[in-house]
């Protein structure tokens, strides 16, 4: 449910942001905010703003410093040697987006791969600085609080 509050706003978007606020203690509010506000914050923060609030959803522009840097073809190489093929054609982005590391280490632990999750980790140690950027971004905290959430999840199940 983290992964696809990080992903487009769809008619799951409520359902996902109740399913989050009862495993932490925060409450969004988000009755107030039309859904049309939040597709439009989501567009601003993820797409046209991104770069300079430094909201990039990807890997390699956190890690390389640039879009489709050497670390996405890391992570390509990474779904593949644990016997995934990401098709980012069919899901219209790249294997380095957020939401589909977010899902792909999800899967890891329901398959209790937690050698392969610990590795994969490392692909994200830059998800708290981007859970800092969101919180300055905007005053919509779900999206936060989803990678907030993520980050914390991922900790417990790799120390």
């Amino acid at each position: 449910m983290c992964a696809d509050i990080l992903e487009y706003p769809d008619d799951n978007f409520y359902k996902n942001v109740k399913e989050i606020e009862s495993l932490t203690d925060k409450k969004y509010l988000l009755q107030e905010i039309s859904f049309e506000e939040i597709c439009s914050e989501y567009i601003r923060i993820f797409s046209i703003s991104a770069t300079k609030l430094k909201c990039v959803p990807y890997a390699s522009w956190w890690l390389d410093g640039k879009m489709y840097g050497k670390s996405l073809s890391k992570i390509i190489d990474f779904y593949s040697r644990c016997g995934y093929k990401f098709d980012a054609e069919f899901l219209k982005k790249p294997a380095d987006n957020i939401s589909s590391m977010i899902t792909f280490a999800a899967i890891l632990a329901e398959e209790g791969r937690f050698d392969d999750l610990k590795r994969f980790v490392g692909f994200l140690k830059w998800i708290d600085d981007f859970a800092n950027s969101l919180d300055r971004a905007t005053d919509i905290k779900i999206f936060q609080q989803a990678v907030n959430l993520s980050s914390q999840i991922l900790t417990d199940l790799t120390i």
